[in-house]
């Protein structure tokens, strides 16, 4: 006797880890400056022209000021620069695996004024906008990012589940000879 047995992706819940993310700055109603990218995990993966540092862990990506000493501490306005909510902000490309589920706000964000309809997400992308928002180094914008990674099982693990199918195979055999 023959079984067949498909073996299909497994999904993980809330982890972006592995991910590539290009990021390109938006203003004055285009790209402004270069993008770049970088891998998650990462501390200090990017800065913007010396207004933030960008940090990404499994779950979070945080943008810290620190890095900023200008006299100006104002977000311009600007025209629509990225459809649907950048006027002035940040957008982040996934690629890798993960789909993005959910972005939040985490508790630790100082940015006054800033909330969650500065926050736009899909499946492989997050806007962040904010246009017209006050910092200085002390400010910091950290998002709780879910998200589900598909990760095809190593042949090892698939060894290890069939054998163990095999056994019960085997042992529902014998009991129906008896």
């Amino acid at each position: 006797m023959l079984i067949a047995v498909g073996f299909p992706a497994i999904a993980f819940a809330g982890n972006i880890t592995g991910d590539t993310v290009n990021w390109q700055y938006y203003a004055y109603g285009g790209a402004y400056g270069s993008g770049s990218s970088f891998t998650v995990p990462c501390s200090a993966c990017g800065t913007f022209m010396d207004y933030f540092l960008i940090d990404a862990s499994a779950n979070s990506i945080t943008f810290d000021y620190s890095v900023y000493s200008d006299a100006d501490p104002l977000w311009s306005s600007s025209t629509l620069s990225l459809s649907p909510v950048i006027y002035n902000g940040i957008d982040l490309q996934f690629s890798g695996g993960s789909s993005i589920t959910s972005v939040s706000i985490d508790p630790a964000t100082n940015m006054a004024g800033f909330n969650e309809s500065d926050l736009y997400f899909t499946g492989n992308e997050i806007q962040v906008n904010w246009a017209d928002l006050p910092f200085d180094s002390s400010t910091v914008v950290t998002l709780d990012v879910n998200g589900t990674s598909t990760v095809v099982p190593e042949p090892s693990s698939l060894v290890l589940l069939g054998s163990g199918l095999l056994a019960i195979v085997g042992g529902m055999r014998r009991r129906l000879a008896r």
